[in-house]
């Protein structure tokens, strides 16, 4: 597939702000409350798929517990801190994956949120939706986290789409993907860009790396998915994007050539 490129030496500005929460949760936090919320997702979602009663309950209370134990290994504000990031990253996987596939999958992932807001009293419920409230609607707190569980998230959904043969469905996946990084630029207007160069970047890496979406249809939703990106985006959103994108895969491509020699 044809890469983004951009001018690697331009200023790519905007220095991300600081985390007002990063005193809670730094960005090794962050990061890992963001694997956290894919291994859940992706777990609850297959324990759906190969079985059920008792046995499958049971399984999903322990994931609840795992989530819950990780949240508390902090003071008592950075666990409600924790708890929310795992609430907001396991609702957006919800979301996305309900619009891609149906909400008949997502049983699991609705049991496993209803577990862990159900075990909260008055005081840690409100506290818990302060932080969510602020996740929302302040771009820069938890960012770390957004990039992390957004790249994540995208690239299933990326896999998915230049996995399956049916055109279709293809399309449905990739008229999905596109919305929800153009919809970043506009729920953050000022960091959004960030989250939609790394995803496109770690696309065009793994595609380098492994010799995906090289042809047929994969190819072509592919690089319909990069088009229709940066046609879409305004200019100045659409340099910061493809700049740093460029940057981060001649990075990859440098460090690689290190390797080998």
């Amino acid at each position: 597939m044809k890469l983004l490129t951009g001018d690697m030496d331009s200023d790519l500005s905007q220095i991300l702000p600081d985390d007002p929460c990063a005193d809670l949760a730094p960005q090794d936090a962050q990061q890992q409350a963001a694997r956290l919320v894919q291994e859940a997702f992706a777990t609850a979602v297959r324990l759906v798929a190969q079985g059920e009663g008792k046995s499958l309950d049971d399984t999903l209370a322990r994931l609840a517990d795992h989530l819950r134990e990780w949240s508390r290994m902090a003071t008592p504000e950075a666990a409600e801190f924790r708890l929310a990031m795992i609430l907001a990253g396991l609702d957006q996987w919800g979301l996305a994956y309900s619009q891609a596939f149906g909400a008949d999958m997502l049983v699991g992932v609705s049991s496993l949120l209803g577990d862990l807001r159900d075990c909260l009293d008055l005081a840690e419920e409100s506290a818990c939706q302060v932080f969510l409230d602020r996740i929302h609607d302040e771009e820069a707190c938890a960012l770390e986290f957004k990039i992390t569980f957004r790249r994540d998230l995208h690239l299933a959904l990326w896999h998915s789409m230049i996995a399956v043969e049916e055109r279709t469905q293809a399309q449905t996946l990739l008229k999905l993907l596109g919305g929800l990084l153009l919809a970043l630029n506009r729920v953050m207007p000022s960091l959004g860009w960030r989250l939609i160069a790394d995803t496109l970047a770690t696309i065009q890496i793994r595609c380098l790396q492994h010799g995906l979406a090289s042809e047929g249809l994969a190819r072509e939703t592919t690089e319909s998915l990069f088009e229709g990106i940066t046609s879409e985006l305004p200019e100045a959103v659409r340099e910061l994007v493809t700049a740093h994108s460029a940057a981060a895969v001649h990075a990859w491509r440098e460090a690689s050539r290190a390797t080998q020699h």
